[in-house]
């Protein structure tokens, strides 16, 4: 057994259950056939390049690149489908729960937000430094290609995985409508059209063509930041000091410019656990089998 045959493994169950829930369920759904069909040539594009550089082995650093990225790129598209349909459960939403964790803290969003929208400089700034969680999955997966590090980049897609479909499973048990509606300040465009989303599944409708981040609680930006983080580790000491001072300011950006409670950011925490221990569990398995 390894890392690949378990993550292709998982894309597969991930895939039977979308399509099995899609077959079932009364959702109407639309979708763009020109987008699917352009999705499908790009991934089969990578598929094609990156079975060629597996069997030929000629440039072992470009296969292990190509891989990463293809898995990645399938798995996102197989959990923001599964995303979708968890939201379409319909259970209650529990932000009175989220704001009362946050007033143990002492933490009121609004004022955060408020007062980031009167300092448009530094909104500007946290809301790039949030975007930030985008681009870092190409640069680690780069980063550890260039370097042939098999087995810290398949060990951080694992937990990538792992970590997407538990934040996935616990936003459908325990959703919420987000910070920006409960306190009743204007959402930017982008959480106007993920609420919009959000009510439409919870209609029934599963429209394709809209991709919003639907997910308040946990904070995956914020599960991805810890990854980012535990994965640079062992690097370079510069290197892994930038990623931390990037990564939490990434986590704070996750209140001043409205995409969270605190509660959320505290939520993240366990998810981050919880699948570092998973694949903890899996490397010991494909290491010592016997054991």
């Amino acid at each position: 057994m390894s890392y690949t045959k378990i993550q292709w493994g998982v894309a597969f169950v991930i895939l039977f259950i979308n399509i099995f829930w899609i077959s079932f369920s009364p959702l109407k759904i639309y979708y763009d056939k020109e987008a699917f069909l352009c999705v499908f040539i790009i991934l089969s594009i990578l598929f094609f390049f990156y079975m060629f550089y597996k069997v030929s082995r000629r440039a072992p650093r470009i296969a292990l690149f190509l891989e990463s990225l293809l898995f990645m790129l399938i798995f996102i598209l197989l959990l923001l489908v599964f995303c979708f349909l968890m939201a379409t459960l319909k259970y209650p939403f529990i932000d009175s729960t989220l704001v009362f964790i946050d007033s143990i803290f002492e933490i009121n969003s609004s004022a955060v937000v408020l007062w980031f929208r009167t300092h448009e400089l530094l909104n500007y700034i946290f809301s790039s430094i949030y975007k930030t969680y985008f681009y870092q999955i190409p640069l680690i997966i780069v980063y550890f290609s260039i370097r042939g590090d098999v087995l810290v980049l398949q060990r951080f897609v694992m937990q990538f995985i792992i970590a997407l479909i538990l934040t996935v499973i616990i936003s459908g048990f325990l959703p919420a409508l987000g910070p920006y509606v409960w306190y009743n300040y204007p959402p930017s465009s982008t959480l106007a059209a993920a609420l919009a989303q959000l009510l439409e599944l919870r209609e029934g409708t599963l429209d394709f063509s809209q991709k919003n981040g639907i997910v308040s609680l946990p904070s995956f930006h914020t599960v991805a930041a810890f990854l980012y983080m535990y994965t640079f580790r062992n690097e370079n000491k510069v290197i892994f000091v930038l990623i931390v001072i990037l990564n939490i300011l990434m986590i704070f950006s996750c209140i001043p410019i409205g995409e969270h409670y605190f509660a959320d950011i505290l939520g993240a925490i366990p998810t981050f656990l919880i699948a570092i221990w998973i694949d903890s569990l899996i490397y010991k398995y494909i290491v010592h089998p016997q054991l």
